[in-house]
């Protein structure tokens, strides 16, 4: 489902409570369906968890990200990593990234671990062949193995349930003979959700939105509904 779809659902809800003349741009409303989504996934995950289903790929947005030869500090002997040259947008909490080559068949393992474990990887005889990767402190994603194929890795792809999908999409993988398969326009991007989440994001939206707009409007220091009255004027 196209953002814009979901924000005009919210807009016309909001607007059918009786909020015509007041001005809600559809930028703030993308905004709270961005926040909505991370809360409601993070519910869906907690269920999850309890009923061992396996989490929806609705949420997840691929990207495509170059690599770089960086020195690892402190080997003298002369060892590097690989490291993405763009930083990594912010991954949603609780949720673990997938990371592959550009060809998905190609038959090279890239295991995702977390920074602290990978000071530790690659001294497992059985697990030679292994390539690693974890998150930096400077949201970068680093790669490391003794696997002599790893040097000749210039470009990884990502899947991961992201925080902002707005940014995610910057990064999406081109499709073949284009130059990208998502739009630069938000509004005109699918949003990461799925589906049978979508009413409820926009009922919690809309109630958000409506709630902020009455809070603002029946602002005098009385104990009266003058909004409801129509004593207050908008």
């Amino acid at each position: 489902m196209l953002a814009k779809e979901i924000v005009y659902s919210i807009l016309d809800l909001v607007h059918a409570a009786g909020s015509d003349d007041m001005i809600i741009t559809e930028e703030h409303v993308l905004f709270l369906c961005k926040k909505y989504r991370a809360f409601l996934i993070k519910k869906e995950q907690e269920k999850e968890k309890a009923t061992t289903d396996i989490a929806s790929e609705f949420e997840y947005q691929e990207i495509c990200l170059d690599l770089e030869k960086v020195a690892a500090e402190g080997n003298l002997c002369g060892g590097f990593y690989l490291r993405t040259t763009k930083p990594i947008p912010k991954i949603l909490e609780g949720t673990t990234p997938r990371v592959y080559p550009v060809d998905f068949y190609n038959g090279t393992n890239i295991t995702y671990v977390p920074k602290d474990k990978m000071r530790y990887v690659g001294n497992n005889k059985y697990l030679q062949n292994v390539i690693y990767s974890s998150l930096g402190t400077d949201f970068h994603l680093y790669l490391n193995s003794n696997n002599p194929q790893f040097a000749y890795l210039t470009k990884i792809r990502m899947s991961a349930i992201f925080e902002d999908p707005e940014e995610a999409a910057k990064l999406a993988c081109p499709t073949e003979g284009e130059s990208s398969n998502t739009s630069c326009d938000p509004f005109e991007q699918e949003f990461p959700i799925r589906e049978y989440l979508v009413p409820l994001l926009i009922e919690l939206v809309a109630k958000q939105v409506s709630g902020a707009i009455y809070r603002k409007v029946d602002d005098a220091n009385n104990a009266a509904d003058d909004l409801a009255k129509g004593n207050v004027k908008g």
